[in-house]
């Protein structure tokens, strides 16, 4: 269990262009906050202020990185011996939920986000931006957008096809083969 007296608490609302954090005590009062850009430069003007912020008090980051915009920050932040935890987005929805009136803006869920971090910190995982993790990641998205296209061009192929040769499927089962696709290259329409 830890003594929530002696940290700070810094929320993060990561976006692809900006981040926004909300700095809180352990009473859940918001100190500060502040927006910077997603640049390693800008990661250091973050980290100046939490600590002129925090004094003799420990900083710890909590992160909402649903898209994984930061994972940069994160292992910068690592690198450097900082306490970062994962914050799931499912808490901090909840967090919005539960007050009368629901806002909407960087500021105030990087505040919720704050807010989980101080009551569940023995709980939330450590941020572990892994390399092997995130390129695999990235190569099932490309491999999605891939078999995405293809399967658009797939249908713009059978829909061009039936405009011109109606009765395509008997001639051949697949129209994704070599030889059907020399074919209605050679012959793009019957009377070619």
């Amino acid at each position: 269990m830890h003594k929530k007296q002696n940290h700070i608490y810094v929320g993060l609302d990561l976006h692809k262009d900006t981040h926004t954090s909300v700095i809180i005590d352990c009473w859940d009062e918001k100190i500060d906050s502040i927006t910077i850009e997603n640049k390693p430069s800008d990661f250091a003007r973050l980290m100046n202020k939490v600590k002129k912020i925090s004094g003799k008090l420990t900083p710890v980051y909590g992160l909402e990185d649903v898209h994984g915009y930061g994972r940069s920050l994160a292992v910068v932040l690592i690198e450097r011996g900082m306490i970062v935890k994962e914050v799931n987005s499912a808490l901090s929805f909840m967090e919005r939920m539960s007050y009368p009136t629901t806002k909407k803006s960087d500021d105030w869920d990087a505040n919720c986000i704050a807010s989980v971090l101080l009551r569940k910190l023995d709980t939330l995982p450590e941020s572990n931006p892994q390399d092997l993790y995130w390129t695999i990641k990235m190569m099932v998205n490309r491999r999605d957008s891939i078999v995405k296209a293809v399967t658009t061009l797939t249908n713009q192929l059978h829909e061009n096809l039936n405009y011109n040769y109606p009765s395509y499927k008997k001639f051949f089962s697949d129209v994704n083969s070599k030889t059907a696709l020399a074919f209605y290259e050679k012959y793009p329409s019957p009377n070619t």
